[in-house]
């Protein structure tokens, strides 16, 4: 008799088959591996993508008071170890949807003796997401408490990136606890006192603070947000000879043919697992984002109040002044695909992640000049060019908060060697990510018809 449904290892293990190669093996074998990443095979529009990230970063540490050496190091590992976090959402490292990923991510730098630890958050999501989660809230122990101490009304329809209004730390809780937690205490002392313009530039600047001060100073955290893609894709379209300016968004019509392989996972059986909420950008506006869709050349809101000309000089000049902001899909190719850096993930990324690329291919086989054929072939030549990388390891037996209040990072050395050492089919436990995900549940009884491993889907295979 069949099985109703597959466990989550299951269907982890039929979506990526290498991780059974790992479940039994200490955590910090499959981190090394997961940062063990080759480089792009030579074309020129990827080599131009990886030069862009280059100096994006470059100026981003720059402005963290990194000096030319620190600076000339960060580009080399880039170059020889191209791998990037895209896990998190743009949290304070302490919350623990983020926590035991940071942990993870340097397990397998420190295996590397690496010096730098690059992760993209995103930062177009609300405040709260659901119930007391999200960017707006932080889970120490038994406390939830409200980041920037905001109503519910000032938090349900804003994102996070929005500058409509200033945001300052507050860590306020309405919870009674019986014991004061000392890490609360301590974070409230340290996080800055100033006012930012967003909360996304206000978690940046705060984990930069948290990070050497609790967890390690041995590693340097560089975080990006969509503030810091919209500036990434406004280089792109500034120069004439990238990719982006003459040819995604050039004359031809390769982004409405790219929007239109996107929307084709709009149904059937992997419907909903790569949102097309917005085509290409956001418009943000009063704190918060509209989807928008290209027709005939331009990108239209919903009511056809913002109209904007899919140029790049129109787009380049939108994104510098803040109107629009960068897609999902759009941050992943100029972060990710474009450049050649291994995109590590969570429980639906280890999915879209794959159909992004796929439509990306598709798109350049219905545009096949010379230079398109090319960055199809590099494209193709990738190994594993996402994995997963996020909610890797699950909270354990022990209280890491109550251990870090005590030791700083001297403790949290000891919890990269504990984690480290454990099989990573312990660490990961009972996947509560893809257990408590209603997509992935319909999936795993889906695959519980014994889907055989070579009846995966083409756009994945070879994908991952």
């Amino acid at each position: 008799m069949k099985a109703l449904s597959l466990q989550p290892a299951e269907a982890l293990v039929w979506l990526m088959p290498y991780i059974s190669r790992y479940s039994a093996l200490a955590t910090r074998v499959y981190a090394h591996a997961v940062y063990d990443a080759k480089p792009a095979v030579a074309d020129p529009i990827r080599a131009h993508a990886l030069e862009q990230v280059a100096l994006l970063l470059g100026d981003c540490a720059s402005r963290l008071g990194y000096g030319h050496q620190q600076i000339e190091t960060l580009g080399k590992q880039l170059v020889s170890r191209p791998v990037i976090q895209t896990g998190p959402h743009c949290h304070l490292v302490f919350e623990p949807d983020a926590f035991y990923t940071h942990i993870f991510s340097s397990i397998g730098l420190r295996s590397h003796k690496d010096n730098w630890y690059v992760s993209y958050s995103p930062s177009t999501v609300k405040f709260r997401e659901s119930g007391k989660r999200g960017p707006g809230w932080l889970r120490i122990g038994d406390q939830t408490l409200n980041v920037f101490g905001l109503s519910r009304s000032k938090m349900n329809p804003f994102s996070i990136c929005g500058r409509h209004a200033p945001q300052r730390f507050a860590l306020t809780s309405s919870e009674r606890v019986a014991d004061t937690n000392q890490l609360v205490e301590q974070l409230q002392r340290a996080l800055p006192s100033t006012e930012f313009p967003s909360a996304a530039e206000a978690i940046k600047a705060a984990n930069q603070i948290l990070w050497s001060r609790f967890l390690t100073s041995n590693l340097r955290l560089l975080q990006l947000d969509d503030l810091d893609v919209a500036e990434l894709v406004a280089q792109h379209l500034c120069d004439p000879s990238s990719w982006l300016s003459s040819t995604l968004f050039g004359p031809s019509c390769l982004a409405k043919s790219l929007c239109t392989h996107l929307k084709s996972f709009s149904c059937g059986e992997w419907s909903g697992w790569a949102k097309t909420t917005t085509d290409f950008f956001w418009h943000l506006s009063r704190g918060r984002i509209f989807p928008l869709r290209l027709e005939d050349g331009l990108f239209l809101n919903a009511d056809g109040t913002f109209s904007l000309p899919c140029t790049p000089d129109a787009l380049a000049q939108s994104l510098n002044e803040g109107d629009i902001i960068p897609s999902l899909f759009l941050s992943f190719l100029v972060m990710s695909i474009l450049p050649g850096l291994r995109a590590l993930g969570g429980s639906r990324q280890i999915v879209y992640y794959p159909i992004m690329r796929h439509a990306l291919l598709s798109a350049l086989s219905d545009f096949p000049s010379a230079e398109n054929r090319s960055l199809a072939a590099s494209l193709k030549a990738d190994e594993v060019p996402g994995m997963w990388g996020h909610r890797t390891i699950s909270p354990g037996p022990i209280d890491p908060f109550s251990l870090i209040a005590q030791s700083g990072s001297t403790c949290f050395e000891q919890l990269l060697n504990y984690y480290g050492e454990m099989p990573l089919g312990k660490a990961w436990g009972d996947l509560p990510a893809f257990a408590g995900d209603v997509m992935w549940q319909t999936l795993c009884e889906r695959l519980g018809k014994d889907i055989p491993l070579e009846d995966r889907p083409t756009w994945l295979v070879g994908a991952q």
